[in-house]
């Protein structure tokens, strides 16, 4: 019993001694995005990087399963709501499922598989062989060169691929319905925007933005923990990414009560 709560006061206070310096960290990460230092050259070209990396690499991939999605879940909506004969509803749960939920929760997931990881090993790398010290002695801030451009393509790509997510979605549903109710594309578009609110908009752009700056945030603070070893570099990936995990579900609890 002791050893218990000696481990769990042990959690407690480490996570709460991780969530002041990550938040510390993200105020930093923000303070320099207002003075306008994307806007740098250098730090500009690698945000460009970043954005062709995180979000144009994934597309051919993402595309396919925007469409899988897309068809499967209309498919099955379809199939269901002309049985019950509430077809009309069709707009609302599209809104519902694939604007509200699916298409920043997908997003996130394929964008944290694919970029978190690589961004968390590329800066524990930098970490562990000097090049982030280097950069310190050359008064190159790494936080402004190396983090905040990374943090703001994550950004971006959330963002623009969820967008992206929905409207292929819907437009790869659509010519299924098409063919089983034979209604037009504009009529598709009336009954979703009939049934989206202010509110599922809010949700939308509150989950893609929280889940963006946590997507690059989360795994390059992780990094940094990285001190001498080799061994260290995969134990702070797990980190980065079990607290990236909690984030996501932190934010998604959060936006079902907008």
């Amino acid at each position: 019993m002791k050893n218990f709560i000696e481990s769990l006061g042990s959690y407690v206070v480490g996570f709460f001694l991780f969530l002041q310096n990550y938040i510390i960290f993200s105020l930093q990460i923000l303070k320099s995005l207002f003075k306008f230092n994307l806007f740098n050259k250098a730090i500009f070209s690698v945000y460009l990087r970043q954005v062709y990396f995180t979000g144009v690499q994934i597309l051919p991939i993402y595309i396919f399963i925007s469409l899988i999605f897309g068809i499967a879940l209309v498919g099955i909506l379809s199939k269901l709501l002309i049985d019950l004969g509430i077809y009309n509803e069709l707009g609302k749960l599209l809104v519902l499922l694939i604007v509200r939920e699916l298409g920043p929760l997908v997003t996130v997931i394929l964008l944290s598989l694919r970029s978190s990881t690589a961004v968390g090993a590329e800066i524990s790398v930098m970490k562990l062989s000097g090049e982030i010290e280097t950069l310190t002695f050359f008064e190159i801030d790494p936080l402004i060169y190396l983090f905040l451009p990374r943090v703001l393509a994550g950004l971006t790509c959330m963002v623009s691929l969820s967008i992206f997510f929905s409207f292929v979605s819907i437009t790869g549903g659509y010519l299924l319905i098409s063919f089983k109710l034979g209604i037009t594309f504009d009529y598709l578009m009336k009954l979703i925007f009939d049934y989206i609110s202010i509110s599922d908009i809010a949700a939308f752009f509150y989950k893609t933005i929280m889940f963006g700056f946590f997507l690059m945030s989360i795994p390059i603070f992780s990094a940094l923990s990285v001190k001498k070893a080799n061994t260290e570099i995969p134990i702070s990936l797990l980190k980065g990414m079990m607290r990236l995990f909690f984030a996501i579900v932190f934010v998604e609890l959060t936006g079902a009560i907008i």
